[in-house]
């Protein structure tokens, strides 16, 4: 008998907090144990939503841990045929990346949808960060040209990188988000979900179905959504959650996946959202910080947003409370390639934008340096253990 996992879509919950959807989800081991988890996604009021026996979320957020645990999946709901053929090549694509880590399973449906239609208009996941501000920005003003998305909203998860504790945080985070995307015309969603306590999985590889999980939940709202691109066509990397090989095979017969913005390096968005006032007031890029609202403007991706401004011509951009100094690179220890990657392209880009020498030195020390611990890989966002991590660090430097 193998480990399997199977899913119980229940009845949407509607209350004063908003609007729940949830399953029950039973794994069963190979030994006979069985242990009963629920997934659960909170959307705001008013939203349409998804007919309660619709599993394509829960699918989604369950195959990677299922994958994991070489547990075959069995939806007593329906699902959509297209997401059904996308998740068998998913499944191809994650066990050639990590083929000790993630094992081929069967899915089996009660229900399977065929011959849908999805509505019009979309949505983007947006975190606050330069990818999704970038991603937001470019489809609402009409800039991604062709392929310029009629936005309707951006949506803001509260459960990822800020963890469901911290109340406080998330909603200074959604203040800026909101300003953010108010200035753009576009309504703020925010969701609150469990799906990132559930499963010990590493979150570099679960963030992008975790985050189509979501979005697709708003399929009755809007028909598409955008999943900002982190790395360039010409800098992918693997394996990692949200790329253009994986992204597109989220998408459902009613739902379309889009990765977005692969056509442009970090520092080009940069470029972009510089010209825009009220983006880079509320810029919030920071994960290592001890508050989540806000950039602690010394860790490794402040100091290098900090760069990829001044390529832009920005030497203190205001979404940072404190001018750079050459003390925000005495400590820097670059931990991992790709990483250092970034900071080499980024020297070059500074030496052609003939940004002052004296960072451009500071640039190359930090390079030269002798990398640090993989904190990412051991605290990945999201994790109880990175939330206990960061209250001790509270405590310490009180």
């Amino acid at each position: 008998m193998k480990d399997s996992f199977e899913i119980f879509p229940q009845p949407l919950h509607v209350s004063g907090e908003g609007q729940r959807r949830c399953c029950l989800i039973k794994e069963r081991t190979a030994s006979g144990d069985t242990i009963e988890k629920e997934l659960w996604f909170l959307y705001p009021a008013g939203l349409p939503m998804l007919e309660d026996d619709n599993s394509d979320s829960y699918l989604l957020a369950v195959l990677l841990p299922a994958m994991q645990l070489k547990a075959n999946i069995t939806v007593h709901g329906s699902a959509s045929s297209e997401l059904l053929a996308n998740l068998t090549e998913l499944q191809y694509v994650w066990q050639k990346w990590c083929p000790e880590q993630y094992f081929l399973i069967d899915i089996k449906v009660d229900h399977i949808r065929k011959n849908e239609c999805r509505v019009d208009g979309a949505v983007c996941a947006f975190s606050g960060g330069a990818d999704a501000q970038f991603t937001a920005y470019r489809h609402a003003t009409g800039q991604a040209g062709y392929s310029s998305q009629a936005l309707h909203a951006g949506v803001l998860v509260h459960g990822f990188d800020i963890p469901l504790s911290d109340t406080k945080g998330f909603a200074g985070a959604e203040k800026l988000a909101s300003k953010v995307l108010d200035d753009l015309g576009l309504r703020l969603i925010t969701v609150r979900t469990n799906t990132s306590e559930l499963w010990g999985v590493n979150w570099e590889h679960y963030s992008g179905t975790a985050l189509a999980a979501v979005l697709c939940g708003l399929s009755r709202y809007a028909g598409a959504g955008l999943i900002a691109s982190g790395d360039a066509y010409d800098e992918l990397f693997t394996p990692w959650g949200s790329h253009p090989i994986t992204d597109p095979l989220f998408s459902s017969g009613i739902f379309k996946v889009i990765h977005d913005g692969a056509g442009f390096r970090r520092s080009e968005k940069i470029k972009t959202i510089s010209q825009w006032p009220v983006g880079v007031n509320s810029l919030r890029v920071c994960w290592e910080g001890s508050e989540n609202d806000r950039n602690c403007g010394s860790c490794e991706k402040c100091v290098r947003t900090r760069l990829n401004f001044l390529i832009a011509g920005v030497l203190n951009p205001t979404c940072f409370s404190t001018p750079l100094k050459k003390a925000h690179f005495k400590k820097l220890k670059l931990n991992r390639g790709y990483v250092t990657d970034d900071w080499k392209y980024i020297r070059e880009k500074m030496i052609s934008a003939d940004v002052d020498a004296k960072w451009v030195r500071q640039v190359e020390k930090v390079i030269k340096r002798k990398p640090g611990p993989q904190l990412a890989y051991l605290f990945p966002p999201g994790t109880q253990r990175r939330v206990f991590v960061k209250n001790l660090m509270k405590k310490y430097l009180k």
